[in-house]
């Protein structure tokens, strides 16, 4: 499983490094292919470390942290449940949850849907828990996060640097708690590190390559592949 993972997060990367998005939805249901549920969820999580430090370290001077904060701690609270619902689940089960995931984010991103919402504590501490959980279960803490705040005008200049800083926080949080859960050991979790050099790579590729094209159709086209991969991904779980 080495090699053809280690191709996987590193067009991940690239994904990520060009569009700003789509590490886990892409890496995350094709390693699923071949490899259990249980084992690519903590394997995602550490390899996204790359990424999240990389896009932090960019962007940190914008950090505005004090309006965020229910949002990063109710989502560091509720990541060890999803972990924990990792650990009960079937394969199948979560096979079907990431695909159904992945083709529901794809395609919210596509109609460019977006509620109108006033940004309260509560609303920012739901979300956050909501963010949490799918990060446990299958490192997607992304799409209610980003929804939620897209629909609030949170300020641009902070929402990049904020939403990395809270991606880093929860991923931080998982690997913990994949290991209280039972879910992967300590050892597998350090063995996992051997995909980090990959997804680094792909991610600065996919930086350079974004300041010499336009991002926007490849943006679209990248959707509609993720939507058609969430799809098939949850049918071939359950065939």
């Amino acid at each position: 499983m080495l090699y053809p993972t280690l191709f996987i997060v590193f067009c991940a990367g690239i994904l990520q490094g060009f569009t700003g998005f789509g590490y886990s939805l892409l890496a995350l249901p094709l390693i699923c292919m071949f490899a259990p549920a249980g084992w690519a969820v903590p394997v995602i999580a550490v390899s996204s470390l790359a990424l999240n430090i990389m896009v932090l370290s960019t962007s940190w001077r914008n950090l505005r942290l004090r309006g965020f904060l229910p949002l990063a701690l109710a989502g560091m609270a509720f990541t060890p449940i999803g972990a924990w619902m990792l650990s009960l689940l079937s394969d199948t089960a979560v096979r079907v949850i990431i695909g159904i995931t992945v083709a529901a984010a794809s395609l919210i991103s596509l109609s460019k849907w977006a509620p109108h919402l006033k940004r309260t504590t509560g609303g920012m501490a739901i979300t956050g828990a909501l963010s949490g959980i799918f990060n446990g279960l299958t490192t997607f803490s992304g799409p209610p996060a980003v929804i939620y705040l897209s629909a609030t005008e949170a300020d641009k200049g902070s929402f990049r640097a904020n939403l990395s800083a809270f991606f880093l926080a929860l991923t931080i949080v998982a690997i913990p708690s994949f290991i209280g859960t039972g879910v992967a050991s300590a050892e597998n979790l350090l063995q996992a590190t051997v995909y980090l050099p990959a997804a680094a790579a792909g991610g600065v590729a996919g930086i350079v390559l974004a300041k010499k094209a336009d991002s926007s159709a490849f943006r679209r086209i990248a959707l509609i592949a993720l939507s058609i991969l969430g799809i098939s991904g949850a049918v071939q779980a359950i065939v």
